[in-house]
């Protein structure tokens, strides 16, 4: 991300439980399967996280063609609306295990060309293409899956927990493996991803089976693909909170792309270390998202769920200009370690607010559409933090990108908190209750 919500739940218990699956029951619930799915996927792509920008550094150091492989990764941010109607139309389950298998077939393939030394840099932006529309898809419909089996109220503490085993496995422990897995054999990588994706559908298939909540048809028996699209945009348009929210997430996942593309560059060229400690600094960022994941709910709980979530993207706006402002590697990997827990706050609140207050039925296309909005500016972001670095130094884009957040952050809070608590006041529930 980008940025990817609270009752609150003691963040040493087990998976959450889904809907009418007691505590004391059997401990390896349908959410327990997902957690498990996501983490063992979740390795797999730290390792191939850190792998991939290694690899096109490896083909040129040119920064604007380095990132076109994070814009052709994004691109397919474009499509969100298509993923969210297909994620209403169909068995939420059965488009999880297919988009996986694709990401499995992608990243083999990519693993085939570098042990055969015909990689190249189009190949690289052709595989991240693909990789890139998979996860387009998978996002939406695992977003939109999690409310069928998790309660409403553990919605915040279900979400921060996958962004914990993705925190864990993909950034602590995947992508220091990926260095070091790239060092060894630069094909290693992919293939352990590749692998990963196929571990995670075996745990996929053992989940329960709904069908499509909105599996209507047209005329001729196609489905009404462009009246739910539109359905969508209507949806957002008309909660004002929502589309506030999503243009927010369009501005900072903007920002996160200026910066997030820079990373490796950032990491050897302006603080001067060895390739290798790329994937350490990642994984030092991780420990952050990690606090972030598991505090989110009690945050919320404190300070209310949109004082909490403006908070973390303030404190994303600090660390991007601390980490561009000083020259030193402690400084940058506190400055990683702060970015991440500020995202991790906000997205896992935010999430959840938006899937406890949209009807099942309706979440699949409200979150194409959120989504394309929300991260559709990841690209472009990644072109002005290339053309930037390229002109001058590396570190600015980390300058100009704190800066703007800061920036909305101060546009945004007053707004945003008196549309939650008048929300709030309408639902009469407490703003903590209500994500």
């Amino acid at each position: 991300m980008g940025v990817t919500e609270g009752a609150a739940g003691d963040a040493t218990e087990g998976p959450a439980e889904g809907p009418g699956e007691p505590a004391s029951g059997r401990r390896f619930t349908p959410f327990g399967r997902l957690w498990a799915s996501t983490a063992v996927s979740a390795l797999g792509d730290g390792v191939r996280l850190t792998a991939l920008p290694l690899l096109a550094l490896s083909l040129t150091t040119d920064p604007l063609l380095i990132s076109l492989v994070t814009v052709a990764n994004w691109l397919p941010l474009l499509l969100s609306p298509l993923a969210g109607v297909w994620a209403d139309l169909a068995d939420r389950r059965s488009l999880l295990i297919g988009v996986d298998l694709l990401r499995a077939a992608a990243v083999l393939v990519l693993t085939l060309t570098v042990f055969t030394g015909v990689v190249s840099l189009p190949v690289v932006c052709a595989v991240a293409a693909v990789l890139g529309l998979g996860e387009t898809v998978h996002i939406v419909a695992s977003q939109s899956y999690l409310p069928m089996v998790v309660d409403p109220g553990r919605l915040a503490t279900a979400n921060g927990r996958l962004h914990v085993a993705q925190l864990i496995f993909r950034d602590s422990a995947g992508q220091p493996l990926g260095s070091l897995a790239f060092v060894a054999g630069a094909g290693l990588p992919f293939l352990i991803d590749g692998v990963s994706f196929l571990l995670g559908v075996a745990l996929l298939v053992s989940l329960p089976r709904f069908p499509g909540p909105s599996a209507r048809t047209g005329p001729g028996g196609a489905p009404r693909w462009r009246t739910m699209i539109l359905d969508g945009v209507r949806l957002l348009r008309t909660d004002r909170l929502l589309a506030t929210l999503a243009g927010m997430l369009g501005a900072l996942n903007f920002f996160m792309g200026v910066t997030g593309t820079l990373e490796v560059l950032y990491v050897v060229r302006w603080l001067g270390l060895p390739e290798a400690a790329f994937g350490v600094f990642l994984a030092v960022g991780a420990l952050g998202g990690i606090a972030g994941g598991l505090l989110n709910s009690r945050l919320a709980d404190r300070f209310g769920l949109f004082p909490a979530a403006l908070g973390g993207m303030a404190l994303m706006g600090v660390a991007m200009l601390l980490t561009g402002l000083v020259q030193h590697a402690l400084v940058a990997a506190i400055g990683f370690a702060l970015m991440a827990l500020g995202a991790a706050v906000y997205q896992a609140l935010t999430v959840s607010f938006r899937q406890a207050t949209t009807p099942p039925g309706q979440l699949g296309r409200l979150n194409g559409v959120y989504r394309l909005v929300g991260t559709g500016t990841i690209p472009l972001g990644a072109l002005a933090g290339g053309a930037v670095a390229k002109l001058v130094q590396v570190n600015i884009p980390y300058v100009a990108a704190g800066a703007g957040v800061l920036l909305l952050f101060v546009l945004v809070a007053r707004p945003v908190v008196r549309m939650g608590a008048a929300q709030e006041q309408r639902a009469g529930a407490p703003a903590e209750a209500a994500s």
